[in-house]
């Protein structure tokens, strides 16, 4: 009888193939997950950021806050000494909304 190839793999192939697949998914996976929880706690530091310099100019002006998001947009964001490297961006491509009423940059709902 002649002896050819063996069929099928053996058991210490099939646990290196199940190891390597293992490995993959534990460095994958959590990429797809924590990758939206990211984004959304820099769209929310983002707009803190954004009333921290709200409230920095307030201060600055004696009391006086902006009364419409076009003289937010004027007077806050375009302030080169409060945003030196521009306005920060919301990391899905929204722009931050100013309320007159309460003179905050409302956060994001992700």
């Amino acid at each position: 009888m002649v002896r050819g190839c063996p069929r099928g793999m053996s058991l210490p192939e099939v646990l290196l193939v199940v190891l390597i697949l293992g490995l993959l998914a534990a460095t994958v996976i959590p990429r797809f997950v924590y990758s939206s929880e990211t984004r959304s706690n820099e769209c929310r530091a983002n707009a803190a950021l954004l009333n921290a310099k709200i409230e920095f100019y307030f201060t600055r002006t004696t009391g006086r806050s902006p009364a419409s998001a076009q003289e937010f947009g004027r007077l806050i964001a375009g302030d080169k000494n409060l945003f030196p490297h521009g306005l920060p961006k919301c990391p899905y491509g929204r722009p931050y909304d100013y309320d007159k009423d309460t003179g905050q940059v409302i956060p994001h709902r992700h």
